[in-house]
């Protein structure tokens, strides 16, 4: 996946902003608060999704705007094609372009674009709840499976109607039913592809004397169950479970299975140490791993990677980890942005990689 233009429009601290970069590696530098962050984040928000940091639409123009646009021409194995995204007055969703037409679903975006990212913040990821993982986690499968974001959407609208008529007409069984039948269907293709996702990274690994494999673990009942019961044997219990646990729901105002209620984990594969029982430095290796290990992997099945956005990227690395990822991200060829304060960490890859100093909302040549 190739950028080959992107402007931001009255976005965070961006008024216009119009960058065309030169090669598929690029470095922003600059201060703590210039913009770097923000400008990863547009790149993001092209995706399916509230984007790197999860803010919702109405805080996204810049201080004194009401509205906000991205737009940006991407190249894809040979097929250009225009993405925009953005914010009009008056309205309290944001709104997806392709080629200057509304889409019809957000799948279409899905199929055309894909993108991973990984922030300072994503080192708490095992720290945290669960669901901060399993966005985590589903981002990586739309790369993978773009027809998966149809479905989890499909599967909390289900999710939530569910727990709606639980609390206001619990008498309606055929309404549950059926709101029960289509979780389990949208539950076990989720599922199901989540696990297509854990298994293709374990035959893809990246994996060096520097960057050891990182297995991911899916841990979700429905998983468990896929993997010795077909599918349809396995959404006739999900959906008959769900049926016994009306009352038991009702009471806590929610759904507590499907899904929604999955985790995961990360391994060294050497050491067998998780994740959450990792340094900080640890944590960013494992990170790290996967998000190249995923791009290798999608690189090889779809002949493209996705736009791969790393914030801070080698902070907590050695010198010669910093190398090796570097050189790895070189060798994707695929729309690349790298962010740090300082250039010199950055110096080895000076020859293949364009470099900027954002100040105050602006990019500049280095």
């Amino acid at each position: 996946m190739n950028l080959q233009r992107l402007t931001l429009t009255d976005f965070r601290n961006y008024r216009h902003c119009v960058w065309e970069p030169s090669k598929a590696l690029s470095v922003l530098t600059g201060e703590n608060g210039s913009g770097k962050t923000n400008f990863l984040e547009a790149l993001s928000l092209l995706a399916p999704g509230r984007g790197l940091l999860g803010s919702p639409a109405h805080v996204l123009p810049r201080h004194g705007a009401t509205q906000w646009g991205i737009a940006a021409h991407l190249d894809r194995n040979g097929q250009q094609f225009q993405l925009s995204t953005g914010l009009a007055e008056g309205r309290g969703r944001r709104v997806f372009l392709l080629d200057g037409e509304r889409t019809k679903t957000l799948s279409e975006i899905a199929h055309l674009y894909s993108c991973v990212w990984l922030t300072p913040q994503m080192e708490r990821l095992f720290l945290e709840g669960a669901s901060s993982r399993r966005r985590f986690l589903d981002r990586l499968t739309v790369a993978l499976l773009p027809d998966h974001t149809q479905q989890l959407m499909a599967h909390e609208r289900s999710v939530m109607s569910r727990n709606r008529v639980l609390l206001e007409q619990p008498h309606e069984t055929a309404w549950l039913t059926s709101l029960e039948g289509s979780i389990s269907r949208h539950a076990v293709a989720a599922t199901a592809a989540r696990l297509h996702l854990v298994e293709t990274l374990a035959e893809t690994p990246f994996g060096n004397e520097v960057f050891p494999q990182t297995i991911l673990n899916l841990h979700c009942p429905i998983a468990a169950a896929l993997k010795t019961s077909p599918a349809l044997e396995v959404e006739d219990r999900l959906c008959h479970a769900l049926q016994q646990s009306r009352e038991q729901d009702r009471a806590r105002k929610s759904t507590s299975i499907g899904a929604h209620k999955a985790d995961m984990t990360l391994q060294d594969s050497m050491t067998g140490r998780e994740a959450s029982q990792s340094s900080s430095g640890q944590k960013k290796i494992m990170l790290l791993s996967v998000i190249l290990s995923h791009a290798y992997a999608i690189s090889r099945i779809w002949g493209h990677a996705p736009v791969i956005l790393l914030d801070e990227p080698l902070t907590h690395l050695d010198e010669r980890r910093r190398i090796i990822l570097m050189e790895s991200l070189s060798a994707l060829k695929t729309t690349t942005i790298l962010t740090g304060t300082e250039a010199e960490p950055f110096a080895p890859i000076k020859k293949v990689a364009s470099f900027f100093h954002v100040h105050d909302g602006t990019l500049h040549p280095a």
